[in-house]
Protein backbone atom coordinates (compact mmCIF):
# COMPACT_ATOMS: atom_id res chain seq x y z
CA UNK A 1 0.00 0.00 0.00
CA UNK A 2 1.19 3.36 -0.87
CA UNK A 3 1.21 6.48 1.19
CA UNK A 4 -1.23 8.04 -1.72
CA UNK A 5 -3.56 5.45 -1.01
CA UNK A 6 -4.52 6.48 2.23
CA UNK A 7 -5.95 9.71 0.83
CA UNK A 8 -6.71 9.14 -2.49
CA UNK A 9 -9.53 6.11 -4.13
CA UNK A 10 -7.95 3.43 -6.18
CA UNK A 11 -9.68 5.33 -9.11
CA UNK A 12 -7.94 8.35 -8.05
CA UNK A 13 -4.47 7.29 -8.16
CA UNK A 14 -5.06 5.84 -11.76
CA UNK A 15 -6.35 8.92 -12.99
CA UNK A 16 -2.94 10.35 -11.42
CA UNK A 17 -1.38 7.63 -13.69
CA UNK A 18 -3.24 9.38 -16.82
CA UNK A 19 -2.02 12.47 -15.56
CA UNK A 20 1.81 11.39 -15.22
CA UNK A 21 1.96 9.74 -18.64
CA UNK A 22 0.10 13.09 -20.59
CA UNK A 23 -2.92 11.19 -21.47
CA UNK A 24 -5.44 12.64 -23.69
CA UNK A 25 -9.23 12.45 -22.46
CA UNK A 26 -10.30 9.77 -24.77
CA UNK A 27 -6.98 7.64 -24.03
CA UNK A 28 -7.32 8.14 -20.36
CA UNK A 29 -10.76 6.85 -20.33
CA UNK A 30 -9.34 3.66 -22.36
CA UNK A 31 -7.12 3.25 -19.98
CA UNK A 32 -9.65 4.25 -16.83
CA UNK A 33 -11.50 1.02 -18.74
CA UNK A 34 -8.48 -1.16 -18.95
CA UNK A 35 -7.97 -0.53 -15.21
CA UNK A 36 -11.58 -1.73 -14.15
CA UNK A 37 -12.99 1.68 -14.17
CA UNK A 38 -15.84 2.44 -16.85
CA UNK A 39 -16.25 6.24 -16.03
CA UNK A 40 -17.75 9.24 -17.79
CA UNK A 41 -15.66 11.98 -19.09
CA UNK A 42 -17.95 14.03 -16.35
CA UNK A 43 -16.28 11.60 -13.78
CA UNK A 44 -13.21 11.43 -14.96
CA UNK A 45 -12.83 15.63 -14.55
CA UNK A 46 -13.95 15.27 -10.93
CA UNK A 47 -11.52 13.10 -10.45
CA UNK A 48 -9.01 15.09 -11.77
CA UNK A 49 -10.07 18.44 -9.85
CA UNK A 50 -10.17 16.02 -6.42
CA UNK A 51 -6.73 14.97 -7.09
CA UNK A 52 -6.19 18.44 -7.63
CA UNK A 53 -8.10 20.01 -4.56
CA UNK A 54 -5.64 16.99 -2.43
CA UNK A 55 -2.24 17.59 -3.99
CA UNK A 56 -1.30 19.84 -0.99
CA UNK A 57 -2.75 17.11 1.19
CA UNK A 58 -0.80 14.90 -0.70
CA UNK A 59 2.65 16.59 -0.30
CA UNK A 60 2.32 17.08 3.65
CA UNK A 61 1.45 13.68 4.05
CA UNK A 62 4.08 12.02 2.14
CA UNK A 63 6.79 14.86 3.29
CA UNK A 64 5.24 13.51 7.22
CA UNK A 65 4.48 10.05 6.99
CA UNK A 66 5.25 7.99 3.81
CA UNK A 67 8.17 9.49 2.24
CA UNK A 68 10.58 6.86 3.29
CA UNK A 69 8.05 4.23 2.34
CA UNK A 70 7.56 5.93 -1.00
CA UNK A 71 10.95 6.26 -1.79
CA UNK A 72 11.40 2.19 -1.15
CA UNK A 73 8.71 1.61 -3.44
CA UNK A 74 10.38 3.27 -6.39
CA UNK A 75 13.50 1.62 -5.60
CA UNK A 76 11.74 -1.50 -5.91
CA UNK A 77 9.71 -0.88 -8.95
CA UNK A 78 12.83 0.59 -10.46
CA UNK A 79 14.58 -2.70 -10.02
CA UNK A 80 11.67 -4.79 -11.14
CA UNK A 81 11.73 -2.96 -14.26
CA UNK A 82 15.02 -3.43 -14.70
CA UNK A 83 14.86 -7.00 -14.26
CA UNK A 84 11.84 -7.43 -16.48
CA UNK A 85 13.53 -5.08 -19.34
CA UNK A 86 16.30 -7.52 -19.13
CA UNK A 87 14.05 -10.95 -19.35
CA UNK A 88 12.69 -9.10 -22.57
CA UNK A 89 16.32 -8.65 -23.96
CA UNK A 90 17.08 -12.74 -23.45
CA UNK A 91 14.26 -13.18 -25.30
CA UNK A 92 14.53 -10.59 -28.19
CA UNK A 93 16.31 -12.28 -31.65
CA UNK A 94 16.48 -9.10 -33.30
CA UNK A 95 20.48 -7.87 -32.24
CA UNK A 96 19.14 -4.62 -32.86
CA UNK A 97 16.49 -4.38 -30.90
CA UNK A 98 18.39 -5.57 -28.17
CA UNK A 99 21.07 -3.12 -28.65
CA UNK A 100 18.51 -0.72 -28.22
CA UNK A 101 16.67 -2.66 -25.45
CA UNK A 102 20.07 -2.26 -23.58
CA UNK A 103 20.38 1.07 -24.41
CA UNK A 104 16.87 1.90 -22.52
CA UNK A 105 18.17 0.25 -19.08
CA UNK A 106 21.42 1.83 -19.76
CA UNK A 107 19.72 5.58 -20.04
CA UNK A 108 17.48 4.68 -16.67
CA UNK A 109 20.30 3.89 -14.72
CA UNK A 110 21.31 6.75 -13.25
CA UNK A 111 17.60 6.94 -12.33
CA UNK A 112 18.22 4.02 -9.74
CA UNK A 113 21.82 5.55 -8.91
CA UNK A 114 20.46 8.45 -7.61
CA UNK A 115 17.97 6.72 -5.49
CA UNK A 116 20.68 4.76 -3.92
CA UNK A 117 22.43 7.94 -3.11
CA UNK A 118 19.56 9.89 -1.76
CA UNK A 119 18.91 6.87 0.31
CA UNK A 120 22.40 7.01 1.75
CA UNK A 121 22.18 10.48 2.65
CA UNK A 122 18.59 10.06 4.08
CA UNK A 123 20.36 7.40 6.19
CA UNK A 124 23.17 9.49 6.95
CA UNK A 125 20.76 12.49 8.10
CA UNK A 126 18.34 10.16 10.40
CA UNK A 127 21.61 8.62 12.06
CA UNK A 128 23.18 12.24 12.62
CA UNK A 129 19.46 13.71 13.76
CA UNK A 130 19.50 10.51 16.11
CA UNK A 131 23.24 10.99 17.30
CA UNK A 132 22.07 14.87 18.29
CA UNK A 133 18.65 13.13 19.72
CA UNK A 134 20.72 10.89 22.21
CA UNK A 135 23.34 13.96 22.81
CA UNK A 136 20.87 16.23 23.89
CA UNK A 137 19.35 13.45 25.85
CA UNK A 138 22.69 12.94 27.49
CA UNK A 139 22.85 16.60 28.40
CA UNK A 140 19.81 16.91 29.87
CA UNK A 141 20.06 13.85 32.19
CA UNK A 142 23.14 15.47 33.19
CA UNK A 143 21.64 18.90 33.39
CA UNK A 144 18.72 17.06 35.61
CA UNK A 145 21.42 14.95 37.38
CA UNK A 146 23.65 18.44 38.75
CA UNK A 147 20.42 19.86 39.48
CA UNK A 148 19.67 17.17 41.99
CA UNK A 149 23.19 16.92 43.04
CA UNK A 150 22.61 20.96 43.86
CA UNK A 151 19.48 20.73 45.61
CA UNK A 152 21.15 17.62 47.75
CA UNK A 153 24.09 19.72 48.60
CA UNK A 154 21.82 22.90 49.61
CA UNK A 155 19.60 20.22 51.82
CA UNK A 156 22.39 18.83 53.41
CA UNK A 157 23.99 22.66 54.20
CA UNK A 158 20.63 23.61 55.65
CA UNK A 159 20.60 20.41 57.85
CA UNK A 160 23.81 21.18 58.61
CA UNK A 161 22.97 24.92 60.36
CA UNK A 162 20.22 23.68 61.68
CA UNK A 163 22.25 21.00 63.40
CA UNK A 164 24.52 23.62 64.38
CA UNK A 165 21.80 26.03 65.65
CA UNK A 166 20.24 23.22 67.85
CA UNK A 167 23.75 22.34 69.06
CA UNK A 168 24.32 26.28 70.22
CA UNK A 169 20.93 26.60 71.42
CA UNK A 170 21.31 23.40 73.22
CA UNK A 171 25.02 24.24 74.82
CA UNK A 172 23.75 28.13 75.79
CA UNK A 173 20.57 26.15 77.51
CA UNK A 174 23.33 23.70 79.32
CA UNK A 175 25.20 26.91 79.79
CA UNK A 176 22.62 29.20 81.62
CA UNK A 177 21.52 26.12 83.93
CA UNK A 178 24.65 26.23 85.22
Amino acid sequence: MTVKSRLLSDRQQEVIETIRMRLTEKQSLAYLKEMGFDISPKTYYNDKRAVERLKLQRLYHIAKIGFQDQHLERIDQYEMGFKMMWQNVLREQDPYKQNTMIRDILLLQPYLSSYYEATKLIIDKQKSEYQEFLDNKKQQQQSKQEKITESIQQQIEEDVIIDDEKEYNNHNNNNAKF
